[in-house]
């Protein structure tokens, strides 16, 4: 055999072994052929039964051509691209395999942005939900989770305006921070913690405000929902939620809006950074614990007669205010969560066992007794940085004692 044939037939097998390694996509699954989950919802349906719903995107091919997508026409959740399909199961695994046997796509869950537990779930327990959740390769761990009031399933059929569609709105909601906001990797650290405390977002949906306003999205209550060894326990309101966020360290941007000492009208500040810092102390068996709250603040709006520009009484006036704000926000949430619901959303456990390794292991069993007796000192100082501009009301008088 010549060397041109042998080199040859060496060219030959190249090739040959060359396309064996392309081969390596044969089962892949073309984008045509996935359903998009945007969002899910888990309801109880009955003592031995879930029911699953998931919201998924409808693609449409656009006129003008060009691969490009379109919105569909509107479904049933009130979006133009997105429908609404359910189905009951024995848990969420069985479920979605019933979905998938009525429908012509494979669901893909690598596009869910938030995941709602109905109440009914919530109360009965969530912990199998979040294990299969967290073990299934698709759902992504960073999908935002929620509570609602009643159906879940109501809570994705709302009508989106200004976002694509309601889990689109509720992931920009949270993203904000501006309330409660929680992950599925946080919540799943939550529920295996210490206490196994948990607190997640909680929704309700309110009456249509008007029929010319379609945005249902921008119309319903929120609060927080209190878990304890993964059962829904309670519900706070919006108010005592700003105190748990200051008592988490989780007030990322708010708004403080208060009445100072000895000025007519109120003051409006932006917060612009806060730290909020837990001291621990264990004392002849007394457990205690020191909660420091630090915030800088951005006057927006002074429509009260004290002058921030001139006057170094009327900022600390404002500043103390904002302080007793703070503080009062803090309390009502001890109160409601602590000595009501008796649950450690506040990871005080977490705190005393890094203070105190040797008594914690020592008292941990008896913590559920513990912590509602933990006397609680909670300290404010608020630092109002940039006063604005002289307001217009303490200008007018001004103006009128000079005449």
């Amino acid at each position: 055999m010549s060397m041109r044939m042998i080199g040859r037939l060496a060219l030959l097998a190249a090739a040959v072994a060359g396309a064996a390694l392309l081969s390596g996509c044969w089962d892949r699954t073309e984008i045509n052929d996935l359903g998009l989950i945007t969002g899910a919802a888990i309801d109880r349906h009955d003592d031995k039964s879930i029911e699953l719903a998931v919201q998924i995107f409808i693609p449409r091919a656009s006129s003008g051509g060009g691969g490009s997508m379109e919105m569909g026409q509107k479904s049933s959740t009130g979006s133009s691209s997105t429908f609404v399909h359910s189905a009951v199961g024995e848990n969420i695994a069985d479920a979605l395999s019933h979905l998938q046997e009525r429908l012509p796509r494979k669901l893909f869950w690598g596009h869910a942005e938030v995941i709602i537990f109905g109440e009914s779930e919530a109360r009965h327990g969530i912990r199998d939900d979040v294990d299969y959740l967290m073990r299934a390769p698709q759902p992504r761990e960073r999908a935002y989770i929620y509570v609602s009031a009643g159906k879940a399933r109501r809570v994705l059929e709302m009508q989106a305006v200004l976002e694509r569609d309601s889990s689109e709105a509720l992931r920009e909601i949270a993203k904000s921070k501006l309330s409660m906001s929680v992950t599925m990797t946080e919540l799943a650290k939550m529920l295996s913690d210490e206490t196994g405390a948990a607190a997640l977002p909680w929704i309700k949906q309110n009456q249509p405000r008007t029929k010319s306003n379609p945005d249902t999205t921008a119309n319903y209550k929120n609060g927080t929902a209190i878990f304890k060894q993964d059962r829904m326990i309670g519900v706070v309101d919006e108010e005592t939620t700003r105190g748990l966020l200051w008592l988490r360290n989780e007030v990322k941007s708010a708004v403080l809006t208060v009445t100072p000492a000895g000025a007519d009208g109120t003051v409006s500040a932006k917060v612009l950074r806060s730290t909020t810092k837990l001291k621990p102390h264990i004392e002849h068996g007394k457990w205690s614990m020191t909660v420091r709250l630090h915030a800088e603040t951005d006057a927006l709006q002074n429509a009260s007669s004290a002058n921030l520009m001139t006057s170094q009484a009327a900022v600390r006036s404002v500043e103390k205010a904002i302080d007793k704000n703070m503080t009062d926000r803090v309390n009502l949430a001890l109160r409601a969560v602590q000595k009501g619901l008796k649950a450690d959303a506040f990871d005080f456990a977490g705190e005393f066992h890094r203070a105190y390794p040797k008594t914690w292991h020592r008292y941990a069993s008896q913590w559920d007794d513990i912590f509602p007796e933990v006397e609680v000192k909670v300290i404010s100082n608020s630092r109002l940085l940039r006063p604005g501009l002289s307001n217009v009301q303490t200008s007018e008088k001004e103006r009128e004692g000079r005449q």
